[in-house]
C-alpha cells in the first residue's frame, strides 16, 4: 500500500474498531466469507462482462468456494495445465502511525524491527 503505511500481521482474536462498532478479525473474515454468495458472484460476472472479460460457465459459477474450471499456460511450460481459478480475499491492516518508542528496565529503546527476520537473527545470536 502507498502513502507510507506498513502492513502488520493480524490474528483472529485481534479487534477492529470502526467508530461505533468493534469486531474481532475472525468474525470480520467469517462475515466476508459468508458474503461470498451467488448474488455477489452474479454481480462479479456482470462487472467482468462489462470490462470485456467473458467467462463461459454454467449459471452456477463458483468463484469463491469451489473455483471455476480453466487451463493455464505458464512461462517456460510446454503445455497447458488444467485446474481451477478461485478468488480469495485477504484482510490486511495497515498501520497509519509508528508506535511511540518504549523503553525497558535497561533504558534501551525497543523499536519495531526492520525485517521479520531481525528478531530471529537476534535470538540466534543471543543463544551463541
Amino acid at each position: 500500500m502507498e502513502d507510507g503505511f506498513k502492513p502488520i500481521e493480524c490474528n483472529d482474536g485481534d479487534v477492529l474498531d470502526f467508530g461505533e462498532n468493534t469486531y474481532k478479525i475472525g468474525k470480520f473474515k467469517q462475515a466476508i466469507d459468508t458474503s461470498f454468495n451467488p448474488t455477489l458472484e452474479d454481480t462479479l460476472n456482470e462487472e467482468l462482462s462489462r470490462q470485456g472479460v467473458e467467462i463461459k460457465e454454467s449459471p452456477n459459477v463458483n468463484w469463491f468456494h469451489e473455483g471455476i474450471d480453466c487451463e493455464i499456460l505458464t512461462l517456460g511450460s510446454q503445455s497447458w495445465k488444467k485446474g481451477k481459478v478461485k478468488i480469495k480475499i485477504s484482510v490486511e491492516f495497515y498501520v497509519e502511525e509508528e508506535d511511540v518508542q518504549i523503553t525497558n528496565s535497561n533504558n534501551s529503546e525497543i523499536t519495531e524491527p526492520d525485517s521479520p527476520l531481525d528478531d530471529l537473527r537476534r535470538m540466534i545470536h543471543e543463544k551463541n
